[in-house]
């Protein structure tokens, strides 16, 4: 399976809004959004360090009965496939349906990535999505 159709894994709630987020109004984060921005950027530096059982306690009931640590491992082992890290965005913040949505760019050897952490109001991680920068091939 090539790469970029791999890669493009929805885990958790049905995100099928956060595909689409770059189309929406994206702001910079403000101080009122710093939770979760710090939430999902600790997300994404515990995926990178092999933190699995971390980013799981992050999770809201639903994510955590659909991904488990060793699923995210499966997921970080494909993100790995493209590479080593060489930089990331700042992130930009959506709200949407109650959920504040942080996407960040991520620049791998073989291809940038939108990575969109979903926030719910009770400050737990309800959905993680990885895609090809700009929506690409699914």
């Amino acid at each position: 399976m090539p790469f970029h159709r791999s890669i493009a894994l929805v885990l958790g709630l049905a995100l099928s809004w956060a595909v689409s987020a770059p189309a929406l109004c994206q702001e910079p984060p403000t101080e009122a959004d710093a939770g979760a921005v710090a939430l999902a950027t600790d997300v994404l530096d515990r995926m990178d360090a092999g933190d699995f059982e971390g980013v799981a306690t992050t999770f809201n009931a639903q994510m955590q009965a659909a991904l488990d640590p060793a699923k995210l491992a499966d997921v970080q082992r494909q993100l790995d496939a493209a590479g080593s890290v060489s930089s990331r965005s700042e992130p930009l913040v959506v709200r949407q349906d109650g959920y504040t949505v942080v996407i960040f760019r991520i620049e791998r050897e073989q291809v940038d990535l939108d990575a969109t952490v979903a926030i719910d109001g009770d400050g737990k991680v309800g959905g993680l999505h990885f895609v090809p920068a700009g929506g690409g091939p699914q």
